[in-house]
């Protein structure tokens, strides 16, 4: 994974419900889906992340910016 797709990944995950849904369920997947390039080793490091810090995060972002 590229450094742009590891700030695409983190950026979905804090403006995307959908999207950290999706990884949730599926990080590959919702990876493939958005483009975003990630090699076995990074989806089972990935896969290790707790997402409801970035629910959180969502919550305090303005609508703006946030995906809907």
């Amino acid at each position: 994974m590229s450094q742009l797709d590891v700030e695409r990944f983190l950026g979905r995950l804090m403006t995307d419900a959908d999207f950290r849904a999706g990884a949730a369920i599926s990080l590959k997947s919702a990876c493939f889906k958005e483009g975003i390039v990630i090699s076995e080793v990074e989806a089972s490091l990935l896969a290790r992340l707790d997402f409801s810090p970035f629910s959180l995060i969502a919550e305090i972002l303005d609508d703006s910016i946030r995906r809907k």
